[in-house]
């Protein structure tokens, strides 16, 4: 199967995450009112789960475009790069609030739950590890696209 192209893996990856953008909306949505149905804090689920469902929307969001430049047969352009990097800015923000999300547990709910908090803490991790990758494979497409640039002008 081809990579790039229509009826390529891009294109499929690019229609699965626009179902998991929608779906994603659609939860954030219908979240409040199901949490209240049954019986959990809104408060403070919203102040926790919030903020990174939106992050995750915004990733998704880019990654959308990412694929739609690999269904155009333009993996190496301008927009990628900068596309990676604002996603791994995003990612980075997504880790500080996870972090935040472990503070509030441990001083606030006062969640003793020690698996709980480690995955908070491996969120934490793997986000800030996403922002750090984005942002090296984001150098990685820039030298990618200066070599493509200076090949199309050599004759």
């Amino acid at each position: 199967m081809k990579l790039s192209g229509k009826n390529s893996i891009g294109s499929i990856l690019k229609i699965f995450l626009q179902v998991c953008c929608y779906v994603g909306i659609i939860i954030l949505i219908v979240l409040p009112v199901l949490l209240k149905y049954l019986g959990f804090n809104i408060i403070a689920s919203m102040f926790v789960i919030y903020p990174n469902g939106v992050v995750l929307l915004l990733i998704t969001r880019n990654f959308i475009k990412l694929f739609d430049s690999l269904t155009k047969n333009k993996p190496f352009c301008k927009e990628n790069v900068k596309i990676l990097k604002k996603t791994g800015k995003i990612s980075f923000i997504g880790g500080i609030f996870w972090l935040i999300d472990i503070l509030y547990q441990i001083l606030f709910v006062i969640n003793n739950d020690i698996v709980f908090i480690a995955t908070l803490g491996f969120l934490s991790i793997l986000f800030f590890g996403v922002a750090i990758a984005l942002y090296i494979l984001s150098e990685l497409f820039e030298q990618a696209y200066n070599y493509k640039e200076e090949n199309d002008l050599t004759i």
